[in-house]
């Protein structure tokens, strides 16, 4: 379903006029009023007023700026250039090359069904792009 999701995300943003900024403000104001919203309803527990601002910057730097807007920006960007489809199976590359970076960083161990999930989706990549 998040895959769906995902493929439905992606091919909107080349259909949709808006500049990848535009894009970033709309969905970083949609987060947080709907967190806003959410946390004054009780729908959603928060720790805020129990940690310190130093505690929590680093958070807001690397998941607010980074994961949030400097993502959404990047991507936006390569939809435009690359076009939905083209960022869709590049994009299909990433749970391998997390595995594989997470076995070469963290010292994660791969299993041979991964290994081979892992091939079998660089090879599809690799097909469907060579395919007009």
């Amino acid at each position: 379903m998040a895959s769906l999701i995902w493929a439905g995300y992606t091919l909107g943003l080349k259909s949709t006029t808006l500049t990848p900024i535009a894009i970033a403000i709309v969905l970083s104001y949609t987060s947080f009023f709907l967190t806003l919203v959410m946390v004054l309803s009780g729908m959603m527990d928060t720790n805020i007023g129990s940690v310190s601002f130093d505690e929590v910057l680093p958070f807001i730097l690397i998941q607010g700026l980074g994961v949030g807007v400097v993502s959404t920006l990047a991507f936006s960007y390569a939809v435009k250039q690359l076009g939905s489809i083209r960022t869709l199976l590049l994009g299909s590359l990433s749970p391998g090359l997390t595995a594989i970076l997470a076995a070469l960083i963290l010292k994660e161990s791969l299993s041979v069904i991964m290994i081979c999930g892992i091939a079998l989706s660089t090879i599809g990549v690799i097909l469907s792009n060579r395919v007009k």
